[in-house]
């Protein structure tokens, strides 16, 4: 009688692996004797395939529903098309972000964020149009393509260049704490809430990513330091 060394199931003496956790129970120069397994085959923990088709046509009718009936209350209640235009668009947002990568079997990264970015400012526009708004090209325009640029150029370095992960961090880092200073700026222009240069919040961000920028090219170019963190932290 053997015993599995993780989670103490029993096992046969032909069993190579637990049947419970599949941990190797024996070792492979040993030759096992051949008997029937104490447990039956289950498929309780075999891994089906998700059915893509399946659950692509679930998503889509559930969004198409939560739409049409966004449409219909709207209409029914208002007899015009007011407050359901905010509801439905969010609904074609979440939609292109989460639902439609899953349409392909590899979707690249870089399109696909590419892809939300458009989505978001288009729907940012749309937004700004309904309420009469002034901010979209003074701060949402800004503000979404520089951030998309940021990150798409952060995923390409990471995607095609194996070397220099940590300047390619630092880099983010860095450009990142920029960013906020922009924000801030942007929203004192677009807003008036103060002097556009009168930066206030955005500076902590800012020290912060930028100590954090600073800290991973030193790492990045001292060897033995990086060797020894390496080794520290167990990557």
């Amino acid at each position: 009688m053997a015993f599995c060394i993780k989670c103490g199931v029993e096992l046969s003496d032909t069993e190579k692996s637990c049947p419970l956790c599949s941990t190797i129970v024996y070792h492979p120069d040993i030759k096992r004797a051949e008997s029937k397994p104490l447990y039956p085959q289950s498929e309780v923990f075999s891994e089906s395939p998700m059915n893509r088709s399946g659950t692509l046509f679930i998503l889509t009718t559930l969004c198409i529903i939560a739409i049409v009936v966004t449409l219909l209350c709207n209409f029914s209640l208002n007899g015009v098309l007011t407050w359901s235009h905010y509801v439905w668009s969010s609904i074609v947002l979440l939609y292109i972000i989460v639902v439609l990568p899953i349409w392909f079997h590899r979707p690249n990264p870089v399109i696909f964020v590419a892809a939300d970015y458009a989505a978001l400012t288009l729907y940012l526009w749309f937004i700004c149009y309904l309420t009469g708004g002034k901010w979209f090209l003074t701060f949402s325009l800004p503000v979404v393509g520089l951030n998309a640029i940021l990150v798409i150029t952060m995923i390409v370095l990471i995607r095609y260049i194996r070397h220099g992960i940590l300047y390619i961090i630092s880099g983010g880092f860095i450009a990142g704490g920029l960013f906020m200073l922009l924000t801030e700026f942007l929203i004192n222009y677009t807003f008036e809430i103060r002097e556009p240069f009168r930066l206030i919040w955005s500076i902590y961000p800012f020290a912060a990513f930028f100590i954090i920028g600073i800290a991973l090219i030193i790492i990045a170019v001292n060897r033995p330091l990086r060797e020894s963190l390496r080794k520290k932290f167990f990557v």
